[in-house]
């Protein structure tokens, strides 16, 4: 019996030792899985480009996916210069509103949410609302194009390949909302379901795993044409069928995110192509506000009786202004001096300011260009490394995808590399930014001084016989005596764009963002001088040129956006915005902090 006994407790203890190194086997397997990214047996499923959204791929991926989605229900945060609390910029920065007079900008601009807001965000503004548009002046405004998806959706590669069926140039040309309704209905969805036209793989779906992965391998690439060909036109890269362009795995780690954050224009083609229409264009019942034939519906599902049609239109293409910036060189602003000027005779402008008659150009986040000559690119550093940093999860080491600011993650995204303490590292970036700001603000109250001035000049030179046909002043003539002063608005006007687009606030190379905003303080200022030569080279006396601050700007505060008119729905006064944390005010310690920051008061600025 004992020898029994003793069997039987050998058998137990062989059972126990085998359950145990499988267990053991099983936990190292799946620590081993869960370091690709938390893949779970159960829920693979095969990747591809057919299917682009992050809820199929976050299926394979289900805690970078958690990652990515934490910004959609998370309490939205302010800093100083950034966050993502969506309140009005025109609100805190009033002077925008005069500095981009005649733009639509300087009607709707707000603070950017995020990655995976972008393209709800699109989709709302009054910049994307030609009704709306035209009813607060902006008579000429015809509609955005498809071009201004590529950065906004995920949709984006699809719909090249499947609607467009690869035509660059048509894909681009075709109107926004006309585009936007051929997005099919995905993962379960039902066609003009709301879920449809939702943000989680819908129509109002942002930014995507499929944009910066291939499906197969999950190595980084670029889907974005317009890089791709700058790249290779420009920089001097070559093509490569799967990244994009031949780059290493720290140069791509860059260009993911150089695919939007950059600076582009949409170059005319000077020809015709054919794209998608809408049928409504033939209904004469259906009107815009103003009582004009609509062209297109205002909404991104086909509804009564709507249907696609062929029509051809001017044709556009997506292009980014890098043919001066040179592969292996830091940029330069005179870089885009250079090639805007070589490109007058295509695209000479934006669009003309609407006081001083200046050929203006709107500059976009160009990050990419501002980050390439600082020291962290000096030094190898990606833009993942800060902004994705590496973050421990249990067992697992992942990239943080949740991309956001530096300072909400201090320890993973600077220390690094950095051995100074969390405070005193954001302590660095704070004082850095505070000058940056400072420039800034100096440079668009100086060009604010232009603006003011160059009215006063243009409504006395309009008085003028000489400025004068049919006894009427002249706006082509007095365009042309004040040509020198309209240039030096238009090249100081794009230095203080480039920093106050760029979402660093100059940190990203604060040497090279304070040598152009110095420029465009010394451009305005000669501007003014050349006013007072001109005033007095026509016989203009006491004209007196002006120095704006911070209380002049607050003066130019537009508020919340409101209807002017009863439309589509809405009456005269409504608010805009349908959600009370889109374009509000900004948080009251921003505004005092803008209040201390220009003139620089020292004891205010710099406390703990």
């Amino acid at each position: 019996m004992e020898k029994k006994g003793v069997l039987y407790f050998g058998i137990i203890i062989l059972i126990i030792l085998i359950g145990g190194i499988l267990w053991l086997n099983n936990d190292v397997s799946q620590k081993q899985q869960e370091g690709l990214g938390g893949i779970a047996s159960k829920q693979i499923v095969e990747l591809s480009d057919d299917n682009p959204t992050f809820d199929e791929w976050g299926k394979n991926f289900p805690d970078y996916l958690d990652m990515y989605l934490t910004v959609e229900t998370e309490q939205p945060i302010p800093t100083e210069f950034g966050g993502n609390l969506s309140y009005s910029k025109l609100i805190r920065y009033p002077q925008l509103t005069l500095l981009w007079a005649g733009y639509p900008f300087s009607l709707d601009a707000n603070e950017e949410r995020g990655h995976f807001w972008v393209q709800v965000d699109q989709m709302d503004t009054a910049r994307n609302n030609k009704d709306f548009l035209n009813a607060h002046g902006f008579a000429a405004f015809g509609g955005q194009p498809t071009a201004c998806m590529n950065c906004h959706s995920g949709w984006t590669p699809w719909l090249l390949k499947n609607v467009a069926k690869n035509d660059w140039v048509a894909f681009n040309s075709t109107k926004y909302w006309t585009m936007i309704k051929n997005i099919p209905a995905m993962n379960g969805m039902k066609e003009g379901s709301p879920e449809h036209s939702g943000p989680h793989g819908g129509k109002r779906m942002g930014v995507t795993c499929a944009d910066c992965h291939a499906p197969n391998t999950m190595e980084l690439r670029l889907t974005r044409p317009a890089l791709i060909n700058a790249l290779v036109k420009f920089r001097g890269y070559e093509p490569d069928p799967v990244q994009g362009v031949k780059a290493s795995r720290e140069e791509m780690r860059t260009l993911v995110c150089s695919q939007c954050h950059v600076e582009y224009y949409f170059r005319p083609t000077g020809q015709k192509v054919k794209v998608i229409g809408e049928s409504i264009a033939s209904d004469s019942s259906k009107k815009w506000w103003n009582g004009t034939q609509k062209t297109y519906d205002e909404i991104d599902s086909w509804r009564d009786g709507n249907k696609p049609t062929e029509i051809e239109v001017d044709g556009i293409e997506l292009v980014f202004p890098w043919g001066e910036w040179k592969k292996g060189q830091p940029f330069r602003i005179e870089m885009f001096d250079d090639y805007y000027e070589k490109a007058r005779a295509v695209f000479d402008k934006d669009w003309v300011h609407k006081i001083t008659g200046a050929p203006m150009i709107k500059i976009q986040h160009p990050e990419s260009e501002l980050f390439s000559g600082g020291v962290h690119a000096a030094n190898g550093v990606s833009c993942a490394d800060c902004h994705m940093p590496y973050i421990r999860k249990g067992s697992k080491k992942m990239t943080q995808h949740n991309v956001t600011s530096p300072l909400q993650n201090i320890n993973a995204a600077c220390k690094t590399c950095h051995t100074q303490s969390e405070e005193y590292l954001k302590s660095q970036i704070k004082d850095i930014q505070n000058s940056v700001a400072y420039d800034l603000r100096s440079a668009e109250y100086s060009i604010v001084s232009l603006i003011n001035d160059t009215k006063n000049l243009r409504e006395a030179l309009g008085g003028l016989e000489q400025y004068q046909s049919d006894g009427k002043p002249d706006a082509a003539k007095i365009s042309a005596e004040l040509k020198d002063v309209l240039e030096l608005h238009r090249k100081s006007q794009m230095r203080a764009d480039f920093v106050g687009a760029e979402n660093s606030t100059g940190f990203h190379n604060p040497r090279e963002a304070s040598r152009m905003l110095l420029q465009a303080v010394d451009m305005a200022r000669q501007g003014q001088a050349k006013l007072v030569e001109i005033a007095a080279a026509n016989g203009i006396k006491d004209f007196k040129t002006s120095t704006l601050g911070f209380e002049d700007m607050q003066k130019l505060n537009p508020g919340e956006i409101r209807y002017k008119v009863d439309m589509n729905g809405h009456k005269a006064g409504d608010r805009y915005y349908e959600h009370e944390n889109i374009n509000g005010n900004p948080p009251a310690k921003l505004l005092e902090d803008d209040k201390n920051l220009n003139p620089y008061n020292y004891t205010y600025v710099d406390k703990k």
